[in-house]
Order: C-alpha cells, then sequence, then structure tokens
C-alpha cells in the first residue's frame, strides 16, 4: 500500500466493487447497457445507484418523488430534475429516462411528440448538452469546467464545492469568513444568477421579485424577502467556514450569513431579468411571433403560466382563408347567443375577446369596455366572466367602484403592484367618473405610493378594463376612454330565456379554451401575414391609435364589419355629467342670474338651504355634500376651477370668474357668449382632443392640483400645488398625496 493508507483509498473500492462485483444482472459483472444517441449508453451507473444518490439530498428527493418545491411550475421541477439526472447520470441519456420513468414526477405531457422523439426525450438531451461537469468515477469527485480550485481561489472563494462521502454537489461554494463582505456577496450572487436559468427571480419596480402561486394555483409577482433570499441562496449553493490548523483544513456547513443577505438585498441593480407582468395565455409579440412556452420570454418581459390544464393546438404560420373562417365559427359559439343591440356592439365583443389575447403586441394603451345593458339578467356579468376567461384563464381581478378618489387611487395601485392583467369594475350602479381611473387608462407607467409604505413606485400599466352595470352613466374623461358593448334581450325578464346551445356556458368555455385562444391568435396571425392592413373606416379615438388600428384592422380582415361605429351615439347616451352639470348651471343662473358669488357663499347662502337647488347638484358634488358643509365649500371650490369654460347645453352655459373678494375667487354663470365688456378671464374654448405632452413637472402639477384641494379658502387665488418665493416668482410643488401617471394628454 505503500505511503498510502485504506480509507484514503476507499472511495475507490467502493467504485471497484459496484463496477465488477455489485452486478448480478451481467455475465461479466460489467454491466452492459445498450442504447442510441449522442450522450447514451456511457454511464457507471445503474439507475438504483443514481436514484439511490439523488435521495441524499432532502431537495433533490423531494422533487425526484413529485414535489415542485419552491419551483412556480412543475416544469421548472422538471427542469431540475433533468439536470440533476444529466450530472448524476454521466450525460447518458438512456440512463436518465429510465430514472425519470421511475420518478414520481411522469405525466402525460412527458409522451407528447416532439419531432423525431419526445418531450421527454427532448429534454433530457437539451440538459446533457447544457452539463458542464462530470465525474472521475474512480474516485467519485466532482470536476468542473469553471475556474477555481478544489478549496479557494486567491480571494478566498471556493468556487467548486467539496464532496461529502458518496453525495456529489453540482452547486458552487462560497466561503464566508476571513473575506470582505462584499467578495462573500459577490460569490453569493453569482450562485443565485448561476442558477436562475430558466429564471424564477426577477427585477421590477428596483426590487427582486419572484412568481408565487396561491392555494389555487393562481400566480402572482411577489417581492423577495430576506427570508426568502436567504433560503434561495442556500438551495443553489454550499455556505461553508474553512477552519485552519497546523495540520489540516477542515470545511464546515454553514448558513448564509444575515449581513450578507442584507447587502444582497440593498445592491440595487442585480443581474436578473426585467419582468412587467405575468400572463396565463401565449403572447403575441409585436413582430406577430408567438410565444407558447411555458417561462419567461425576454422580448416582451413577460412570464408565461399558462393555467392548469391549457393545451391550445398549433397556430399556423400563415392561417388560410377556411381557417379563419373555422376560427370565426368557434369564436361564435362561446358568444354568439349573448344579445347585442347592434352590429357595432356585437364587432366590439369580438375585439375585446382579441384585446388581452394580443395586449402585449399593442404599442399603446387600451380603452376600458364598458358592458352595459338595460337591466339585470341581460347577461353583461357573464359575457364580462367568458372574456376574462378566455383572455386569462380565469376570473378578472374585481375591483368595486370607490365612492372617493383616494380609494380609486390606492385599488389601482395594488392591482397593477400584482400584476394583474384583466381587472373588472363589476355592477357600477352609480355614475362612473374617477380622474384617477380617467389617467391609468392613458398611462403607459403609474407612480404612486406602495401601500403601507412611504416608499414610491412606478408600475408598467398593460392591464385590459371592463366596466360591467344597468345603463352606465358616464362623467368627467371616462366617455373618450371607452369602448361599448351594448347588450339588450328586449323582452321583461330576460334571465327566463331559453334554448341556448350551452346551457352551462363557463363549463363550456373552460372546457374549450384552448380551442378559443387558437381562433383569435389564428385571426391576429391572419392579419400579420397579410401585412397588417388598416381599416380605412375607423373613426379616431385618441390616445388608443395602436389599439384601434390593431384590433380594427384584425377584425376588418376577418370580415368584421362596425368596430367602434357606436363611439358617437355613446358619447350622447352616457355622458350623465353634461346633462347634470347642464341642469345645474340652469338652477344657479335661475336664482342668482348675473351675480357673482364666493363658492363659500354660493354654498352655504344659496345650496344648502335650497331643497331644489341643492337636488340639482352633479353627483360628485352632492357626494362631498353628505360629508359635511366646510368639506362642500372646498370641493365646491375645487370643482368650479376645473369645470371653469366649459359650455354645456345648447345655450353653452358656463361657470366662470368674475372679480375677487378679500382674495377668493367670485363666479358667475353666463352663456355662450359674455356680454361686452365683461371680465372672463378664466373661459375657455373647448380643449383640443389632442395637444402635445407637457414637460414632466407640468405634468406632475396639473395631475396633482386639483387632488389636493384642502385649503383654508376653496376661492383662492393660489392654486393649492402653487407657492411663491421670496421675490414673488411662483414655482409649482408636487402634491405626493397621490398617484400620477405618465399619459397622453388631449
Amino acid at each position: 500500500m505503500g505511503s498510502y493508507k485504506i480509507p484514503e483509498r476507499q472511495e475507490e473500492i467502493n467504485w471497484l466493487f459496484r463496477e465488477f462485483l455489485d452486478r448480478p444482472d451481467s455475465p461479466n459483472g460489467a454491466g452492459e447497457r445498450t442504447s442510441t444517441g449522442a450522450g447514451a449508453g456511457t454511464a457507471s451507473r445503474t439507475a438504483g445507484e443514481v436514484i439511490e444518490l439523488l435521495c441524499k439530498d432532502s431537495d433533490r428527493k423531494a422533487i425526484f418523488e413529485g414535489s415542485d418545491l419552491d419551483y412556480t411550475s412543475g416544469s421548472e421541477a422538471d427542469g431540475r430534475l433533468f439536470a440533476n439526472l444529466a450530472y448524476f447520470c454521466e450525460r447518458d441519456t438512456t440512463l436518465m429516462g429510465e430514472v425519470a420513468e421511475r420518478s414520481g414526477r411522469t405525466r402525460k405531457k412527458w409522451y407528447e411528440k416532439r419531432g423525431h422523439t419526445t418531450w421527454l426525450g427532448w429534454e433530457l438531451q437539451k440538459a446533457a448538452d447544457r452539463q458542464t461537469e462530470t465525474i472521475d468515477p474512480k474516485k467519485n469527485i466532482r470536476f468542473s469546467n469553471s475556474s477555481g480550485s478544489k478549496h479557494s481561489s486567491s480571494n478566498g472563494s471556493a468556487k467548486t464545492a467539496h464532496t461529502n462521502g458518496d453525495e456529489e454537489s453540482s452547486q458552487p461554494q462560497v466561503v464566508i469568513n476571513g473575506r470582505h463582505l462584499h467578495d462573500v456577496t459577490t460569490d453569493a450572487m453569482d450562485a443565485v444568477v448561476g442558477a436562475n436559468d430558466p429564471p424564477k427571480i426577477f427585477v421590477r419596480t428596483g426590487a427582486l421579485v419572484r412568481i408565487a402561486l396561491d392555494e389555487d394555483s393562481v400566480p402572482g409577482i411577489q417581492r423577495l424577502s430576506e427570508a426568502a433570499l436567504r433560503g434561495r441562496m442556500d438551495r443553489v449553493a454550499e455556505f461553508v467556514r474553512l477552519n485552519k490548523d497546523k495540520e489540516a483544513e477542515t470545511v464546515v456547513p454553514a448558513n448564509p450569513p444575515k449581513i450578507v443577505v442584507e447587502d444582497a438585498m440593498a445592491l440595487g441593480q442585480w443581474e436578473v431579468p426585467p419582468i412587467e407582468a405575468i400572463v396565463e395565455t401565449p403572447i403575441l409579440r409585436p413582430d406577430g411571433t408567438i410565444f407558447n412556452e411555458e417561462g419567461y420570454d425576454a422580448q416582451t418581459r413577460l412570464y408565461y403560466h399558462p393555467a392548469t390544464g391549457f393545451e391550445m393546438p398549433a397556430v399556423s404560420e400563415h392561417p388560410t382563408r377556411v381557417e379563419v373562417e373555422k376560427a370565426l365559427a368557434t369564436i361564435d359559439e362561446a358568444i354568439g347567443e349573448f344579445p347585442f343591440a347592434d352590429e357595432a356592439s356585437a364587432a366590439n365583443a369580438r375585439g375585446l375577446l382579441l384585446t388581452p389575447i394580443i395586449r402585449q403586441a399593442i404599442q399603446g394603451c387600451v380603452p376600458l369596455a364598458l358592458i352595459d345593458k338595460p337591466q339585470m339578467g341581460t347577461g353583461g356579468s357573464l359575457f364580462a366572466e367568458v372574456a376574462s376567461y378566455i383572455g386569462i384563464g380565469r376570473h378578472a381581478e374585481m375591483l368595486g367602484q370607490p365612492a372617493h378618489e383616494d380609494e380609486w387611487r390606492k385599488q389601482i395601485t395594488a392591482k397593477l403592484d400584482a400584476g394583474a392583467s384583466m381587472v373588472t369594475i363589476d355592477n357600477v350602479d352609480e355614475p362612473l367618473t374617477s380622474s384617477n381611473l380617467s389617467r391609468a387608462l392613458t398611462a403607459r407607467t403609474w407612480t404612486d405610493r406602495r401601500l403601507g409604505r412611504s416608499e414610491e413606485i412606478t408600475l408598467a400599466q398593460r392591464a385590459t378594463w371592463l366596466a360591467t352595470g344597468n345603463n352606465i352613466g358616464l362623467g368627467g374623461d371616462i366617455s373618450r376612454r371607452c369602448f361599448w358593448v351594448r347588450l339588450d334581450a328586449q323582452q321583461a325578464k330576460p334571465w327566463e330565456r331559453e334554448g341556448f346551445r350551452h346551457p352551462n356556458l363557463m363549463a363550456w368555455v373552460e372546457s374549450h379554451r384552448g380551442e378559443l385562444v387558437h381562433a383569435l391568435l389564428t385571426v391576429a396571425r391572419s392579419w400579420y401575414t397579410a401585412g397588417c392592413p388598416k381599416d380605412e373606416s375607423l373613426p379616431r379615438l385618441g390616445s388608443f391609435e395602436s389599439w384601434a388600428e390593431t384590433v380594427g384592422g384584425m377584425l376588418a380582415h376577418a370580415g368584421i364589419r362596425g368596430f367602434l361605429s357606436n363611439l358617437d351615439e355613446l358619447y350622447e347616451t352616457a355622458d350623465s355629467e353634461t346633462e347634470e352639470w347642464t341642469g345645474f348651471l340652469e338652477a344657479w343662473q335661475s336664482r342668482l342670474g348675473e351675480q357673482a358669488l364666493t363658492a363659500r357663499a354660493l354654498a352655504e347662502g344659496w345650496i344648502v338651504p335650497d331643497k331644489d337647488f341643492k337636488a340639482a347638484l352633479p353627483a360628485d358634488l352632492a357626494s362631498a355634500l353628505d360629508d359635511g358643509t366646510a368639506t362642500f365649500s372646498r370641493a365646491l371650490g375645487n370643482t368650479l376651477k376645473k369645470v371653469a369654460g366649459r359650455r354645456h347645453g345648447e345655450r353653452g352655459l358656463h361657470v366662470h370668474k368674475h372679480g375677487t373678494e378679500k382674495r377668493s375667487i367670485k363666479w358667475r354663470v353666463s352663456e355662450s357668449k359674455p356680454q361686452e365688456g365683461e371680465s372672463d378671464e378664466s373661459s375657455e374654448s373647448p380643449q383640443p382632443q389632442r395637444c402635445s405632452k407637457p414637460k414632466e413637472e407640468e405634468l406632475d402639477a396639473r395631475g396633482n392640483k386639483w387632488a389636493a384641494g384642502e385649503t383654508d379658502s376653496p376661492d383662492s387665488l393660489d392654486s393649492p400645488a402653487e407657492k411663491k418665493d421670496s421675490k414673488g416668482t411662483s414655482s409649482v410643488e408636487r402634491d405626493n398625496t397621490g398617484g400620477h401617471a405618465s399619459e397622453e394628454w388631449f
């Protein structure tokens, strides 16, 4: 034995025993294994030995037995198993397949055809091709192509993991003692980044995030806590201490130090991919290609997480007219029996189905889909459910109609922060008016404080928005940010209708979702392959040009007419705010004539004591009056500033400034043409439909100017957001109490 002792050669003895003496199934003891293909028939282990090695590690054992651990999907956990098999099976794809089929992870997908092989064979070969480490079977020791020595590099880091008996580790080793913090953090994050393929950790709004599933397997974007990052570090690297004495160097297992985790969280920049949202439908990219593989798409910054059980036929690269007609028939089977009021509503309904499917291909904003009907039981909520389930594989995020602007802001922030891709405002029973919702609909990004924290976040606004209700009234700028799907069964009890092709429509949609998504993508692909022809008959919808041209072009190319042709009727029917203000200004003028008053004098001396005058208030002012006279006076003053110069009714009634009283603005009502010599300093011509976008600082001031509103004098000449320095120069200070959005301006 020379200078060697038996324990130092034990691993080689173990290998000799396993290779030549422990294989009763082989006549010569060597254990023949016949296989074909690259990487086949080269391993020195049996399937049983590989399984034994796998199960020595608790996480590897759990994955082998069928658990997904903290992976976001079964496919990702499969990928981890296949990577382990490539390592332990020495890239022998036949042995890898034998072990995989003895695991608890087998499922139908593994045996689907993929070219000349199966999905399982394809993935095993990819795992074998990616494997960069090998095993010396004589010593059972791992070698890596990466730089680094068995123990430590020049700065003290150990890039190659140690071995422990028969258990090999494919993880990098991070030495935590005797080194600078930044070196340890670098090694730890290198391990995290190196193991982030396929991506599990992302960056969003300047923070590390991950995809988490709730108890119903619904995915969501979750901020990575220090505890979660520490756990991830521990799973992708071996943290150790090197204890040295005069005779030997001992490697002692350790946990990732808290200070290292804190330092990693504070870096501010990480080599992980950015993510905007999770989608549960194949992604149609801006170039018309379709991303249909579960996981992250770097081109769109989206993560595709198909709903459980979702299977979709392949979409033709160049759909024929016959395929498009078949696709339209499939779509009609789902929604063809809804009582659309006219051709425009039927076309708009199909446009709504397309919108979440092609959302990522639209470079711009998407209007709110207004699904309304004359009475309950007509099917508005059911249609919204159908559209949502086809679009995202589950019900949309529900948002109740808030009573106050601050609640609108908070709810919008919460939905976008959670990565919602479809949001429904259900059962709208009051006029739909909100400056925050208006800004969100025309915003590509939304900025607000994170709920419960003082930090500010900026979120991508890529959601598709819907609203349902009976004869929905619209106020403010909402009407110009909507498209209309009107349902009308034209009978007294629409809920008693019978004879439907699918009595349980939602059950049919759920079981045929793959076919429905395939149909919509076929319509979309057909338009792309035809060169994206435009529908020249489309009306203009400011701020939503990309959406209108894309969806309208697809529908027209498929032979569906009438898209957006009911916009004028929508504006006339649904704009309840114009009618309310016309009535209010008529009541004002009939009582005060040419007299000008401050908002406080008008509120306390005329509106509050007069029952009929009070009844004529617009809905938002009536709501403010319910909160008390003082609150109402402030709200009235701020609202009059906001609506000054807007014409209402055939007479063009409008409110405008007419002098001041103790630094408070006096207001009066006039018809379109002020009398000669009258001061009309605040009257404005109607705003053009679109103008150049203001500078960012102007946007902030304008976006928050009326939201502040809480001033001692509601009629103050100075805006709540405006202060003057010692020289009298006005400067605008941003009010940080509310959210603001980067939006298209009219």
